[in-house]
């Protein structure tokens, strides 16, 4: 009698376990935020002139957002969540390369803007 109870409860748990398992795997959430973060910052990344001085890491980015919207609809919502995220921060990448890259251009046109007026104030002192 014992055995049996025994038997019952550890059969009992164990389905209770594995129900709990089945639940939680499938309980992932639609990226709903994640999609719409990583399509945010390929926009911002665009505004900030990505398409010609981060070419590269837009393009990643734009490809991995697409492939999370195709598993979003396919109900994949982990591989989703991943790639919106990876998308996410390829845009981020793009945004600083190019916020980088127009910095660099800033300081060289003021270098050489300071170098001009070096030179014409070196011909304005020979006059």
């Amino acid at each position: 009698m014992y055995t049996s109870f025994l038997r019952i409860f550890s059969l009992t748990f164990c389905f209770i376990c594995i129900t709990l398992f089945i639940s939680a795997c499938s309980s992932i959430p639609k990226p709903v935020g994640e999609l719409a973060s990583a399509k945010a910052q390929i926009e911002t990344a665009e505004t900030n002139d990505a398409n010609h001085l981060a070419p590269v890491e837009l393009d990643r980015a734009k490809t991995k957002l697409n492939e999370a919207e195709k598993a979003s609809d396919e109900k994949n919502y982990a591989t989703a969540k991943r790639l919106a995220d990876e998308s996410l921060s390829d845009g981020k990448l793009a945004a600083a390369k190019a916020s980088a890259a127009r910095a660099q251009k800033s300081a060289q046109d003021m270098r050489d803007t300071m170098q001009t007026m070096g030179h014409e104030l070196e011909r304005a002192q020979r006059y």
